[in-house]
């Protein structure tokens, strides 16, 4: 049997971790329907990590078989919405996010509010 290296444990535990935190649901969300229009929410997952770790003597020399170990990992991960996908019988759409899209749709949504307000 092949001992691991303290500092693979570390990775390994890490990993791990990230696992648990991001699945396919952060990147395709939860349907919402209405009538013959389905909408799916599509977001962009970005993940970083760093682990690491050395092994330190004491000061005076032992003769075992591993020195002591110290180590560790940190991470984050950042989830950002990049459109929707919207699925009707006429056809399949990406209505994609971005800050310029935003300025014009929310115009747009304002014209078209005050125009039903005039009917």
């Amino acid at each position: 049997m092949e001992i691991k290296k303290p500092v693979e444990n570390v990775l390994e535990e890490t990993l791990k971790n990230l696992r648990t935190i991001i699945d396919v649901d952060c990147i395709v969300g939860d349907s919402i329907s209405n009538g013959d229009t389905t909408i799916i929410p599509i977001s962009k997952v970005s993940v970083g990590f760093v682990s690491g770790g050395g092994e330190y003597d004491s000061k005076k020399k032992k003769k075992i078989p591993y020195y002591p170990f110290a180590g560790g990992s940190g991470g984050g991960c950042n989830l950002t919405p990049i459109g929707f996908l919207v699925i009707n019988k006429e056809k399949v759409e990406f209505i994609k996010i971005t800050p310029e899209n935003n300025i014009e749709k929310f115009i747009d949504i304002v014209d078209n509010f005050f125009k039903s307000i005039k009917k």
